[in-house]
């Protein structure tokens, strides 16, 4: 599984004591914490957490916060470990607190996630920069700002060059080798990819993130009843690990046994001991019914997933799941019934009890979504006001995931504006890993005359093996284009 980006983990550690600002040295960040059990104790939940796994982690963190309760990394930590939105900001907002009385290195870490998490790019590059600056040497440093120049920024030579830097470190330090793996697949390197996957497995056998990423793998080569084979191995090395079987589900998606698959994401909902496991379960569900055809089933389903997540007290859930309900409509031409979910969405966004720098950053998406639904349904004078209106925000943040949709979304406003140049100019800044921008691209290339490249998008959809919500939203007329 890919590691989340929202949190950035680092470092060999030196026991001081909460009363001293402590200096980083040289090749290491320092940990700052006056307890040696609470030391131990985080160690092992950090180890857990950059093998995503999350729910072991949250219970070491844990505990590593009640032997030391001024302890900024362990909250940071925990905030990135499921179990609902308050709990998340919560700990978030109290690592920040803490910033003061910690090292250099762990305040602009801290800080570079707090800077993720509100959808600050401008000051999350600043502060990477800034943790660069000041420990070139340290292996974590490197190894996350490799995962940043992957995950966010795309830029997978970039990422590379810090992934071999951390080689070069700690050769057998385990999770560079995951990442490895996931940016040669990205660069279409599969051997390379499986060399990876297979030396991440023979480091940390007893992981089971190790099994699901080389399953990931061979998901995306086709090689179904093989992942299924690695995903089976990943449960039965820690049944705690249930995302697994969202892996198997997702196989037999694209075996097309969407009952089968359903009964495997079911399982993984049944079995999910946090928040964020349950919610994919959900979400998976959803796309299953996508793929099917069965836009019914998966409007019900986004329902059942907003009052799980109102249950749970998680707003974010509540918004993505209407969101989720909204995009499907649309993309069904239904689209007064898609403004409704939209418009749920926005009210909740407007009376839940939410970070201010999360309503900023989910009323922008709102607006953007309301810019799509506008072009959609071929309101194109109010769709480029508000697409001119959220630029301006956009442009102001340099959040990538913002700066991405926006251009999906101009991208297809121009497009039925016939403005075809400029339309492929937005498209080709938009989120170039994902099914769905290929597949208007195609329709651009198709409207300019470009027949092949038009095609060889078309097919490039047509045999995805990811799963996912936008795939599941075009694979069906990507094909009949074919």
């Amino acid at each position: 599984m890919k590691i989340s980006l929202s949190l950035l983990a680092f470092i060999l550690c030196i026991v001081f004591f909460l009363s001293c600002k402590t200096a980083d040295q040289k090749d290491e960040m320092t940990i700052t914490t006056a307890s040696d059990e609470a030391l131990q104790l985080f160690l092992q939940g950090r180890d857990k957490w950059e093998n995503i796994e999350t729910v072991a982690a949250a219970e070491l963190l844990d505990q590593a916060i009640e032997k030391d309760p001024d302890f900024a990394l362990a909250y940071l930590y925990r905030a990135f470990t499921g179990r609902g939105y308050p709990l998340y900001r919560e700990n978030l907002n109290k690592a920040v607190s803490l910033i003061d009385k910690i090292s250099d290195g762990e305040k602009h870490f801290i800080l570079f996630n707090q800077a993720g998490a509100d959808g600050d790019g401008v000051k999350e590059k600043a502060e990477l920069d800034r943790l660069l600056q000041l420990l070139p040497n340290d292996k974590r440093v490197q190894y996350y700002a490799g995962a940043y120049n992957y995950a966010i920024v795309d830029d997978y030579a970039k990422a590379m060059d810090h992934f071999n830097k951390v080689k070069v470190m700690d050769a057998n330090y385990a999770p560079v080798y995951n990442l490895i793996g996931y940016c040669q697949s990205q660069l279409e390197n599969y051997d390379q990819a499986e060399e990876a996957f297979k030396m991440y497995i023979k480091l940390v056998p007893n992981s089971p993130n190790s099994y699901d990423s080389y399953a990931e793998l061979l998901l995306k080569l086709g090689k179904y009843d093989a992942s299924i084979e690695q995903y089976q191995k990943a449960y039965e090395t820690d049944a705690r690990y249930t995302v697994a079987l969202g892996g198997i589900g997702d196989n037999y998606v694209f075996k097309k046994d969407f009952e089968k698959a359903r009964a495997y994401y079911q399982q993984q909902f049944d079995n999910a001991q946090n928040l964020g496991g349950k919610l994919s379960a959900l979400f998976l569900k959803i796309t299953s019914f996508v793929h099917e055809g069965n836009v019914e089933e998966a409007i019900k389903t986004c329902e059942q997933r907003s009052s799980f997540s109102e249950e749970n007290t998680h707003p974010p859930g509540m918004i993505s799941s209407y969101n989720l309900a909204g995009y499907i409509l649309t993309e069904s031409e239904k689209f007064e019934k898609a403004s409704e979910y939209f418009d749920k969405a926005r009210e909740i966004i407007e009376t839940a009890t939410l970070s201010a720098e999360d309503k900023v950053s989910y009323t922008l998406t709102a607006d953007m979504d309301k810019c799509y639904l506008l072009t959609a349904r071929g309101d194109l004078e109010a769709a480029n006001a508000e697409a001119e209106r959220c630029k301006q925000i956009v442009d102001k943040r340099q959040n990538m995931e913002e700066m991405q949709t926006l251009n999906l979304y101009i991208g297809q406003l121009e497009m039925k504006k016939d403005n075809i140049d400029v339309a492929l100019e937005h498209f080709t800044k938009a989120d170039m890993e994902s099914p769905y921008t290929w597949y208007y691209l195609a329709l651009a290339q198709e409207k300019k005359g470009n027949k092949e490249q038009a095609s060889n998008l078309f097919s490039k959809v047509s045999g995805w093996n990811e799963n996912s919500l936008g795939l599941a939203l075009v694979i069906k007329r990507a094909k009949e284009k074919l």
